[in-house]
């Protein structure tokens, strides 16, 4: 009976399914979740955590500060939430129109599926204008990518930029993206600004700030934080493989 050996062109295309199966097994990248604006801030509401698709939030308003906040999976964490220098606060003429009748978060209009894991009512309904704030207790060294979600209509800029800066005193930004929150009576029901790659300073924080791009009011209802997983190492998964192509090869 003849006993088929495998040729090297099979036993590499299997050795690079192998590498792939390995690469795709990868942690996935932890996120934090935070709606700026609570029950406790002017016309706001708190998210529920968790919400309806399970994940985990932050509520947060300028009169606490939050030490060991869940990421989004609802695991307590080291990460650290406060404003430096807050802003107004309010609901009003947000996704949810004119709040001063006690429009309930249920009324903010928006699209779910565009915004993600931000897409969730009591979320998108109530913001904060120019203000900055601190994430603390990053890995330093480590990768962020931050998604930002203003809405907001009748403004005397459309354009709120959101930006990362060094330190503590706001003064020099390394990285910034611009979002078009609303225009005359139509307020951002889908677009998010995107830092990616970021990088908090020596201490472990990542300063932020944000504020109208051509000067005024600008708008920030929730935001996420993601950290990047480091890049997988295809030589280490090689030395996983590469014993039993060479066994292959030796018979």
């Amino acid at each position: 009976m003849t006993r088929r050996v495998p040729s090297r062109r099979v036993l590499a295309a299997a050795a690079a399914v192998t590498l792939l199966t390995l690469a795709s097994g990868t942690t996935q990248a932890e996120s934090w979740l935070i709606d700026l604006g609570n029950d406790s801030s002017f016309r706001g509401a708190s998210t529920p955590s968790p919400d309806s698709n399970g994940n985990h939030w932050t509520s947060v308003w300028s009169g606490a500060f939050y030490q060991d906040i869940p990421n989004s999976d609802g695991v307590s964490t080291a990460v650290d939430f406060g404003f430096t220098t807050p802003g107004g606060t309010d609901s009003y003429n947000g996704p949810a129109g004119p709040t001063d009748g006690g429009q309930p978060p249920a009324n903010s209009v928006y699209d779910v599926s565009a915004l993600g894991d931000l897409g969730v009512d009591e979320a998108v309904y109530d913001f904060y204008t120019n203000s900055t704030f601190q994430i603390q207790n990053l890995s330093v060294g480590g990768s962020y990518n931050l998604s930002f979600f203003g809405s907001h209509k009748y403004n005397g800029n459309n354009t709120t930029r959101y930006t990362v800066y060094t330190d503590a005193t706001f003064s020099t930004p390394i990285a910034s993206a611009d979002l078009l929150v609303g225009v005359d009576d139509m307020h951002n029901q889908d677009m998010v600004a995107t830092i990616s790659g970021v990088s908090p300073a020596a201490d472990g924080i990542l300063y932020v700030g944000f504020g109208g791009a051509g000067g005024g009011e600008g708008y920030l209802n929730a935001l996420q934080l993601t950290a990047v997983p480091e890049p997988t190492s295809l030589a280490a998964l090689a030395c996983l493989v590469a014993p039993a192509w060479s066994r292959r090869r030796a018979r």
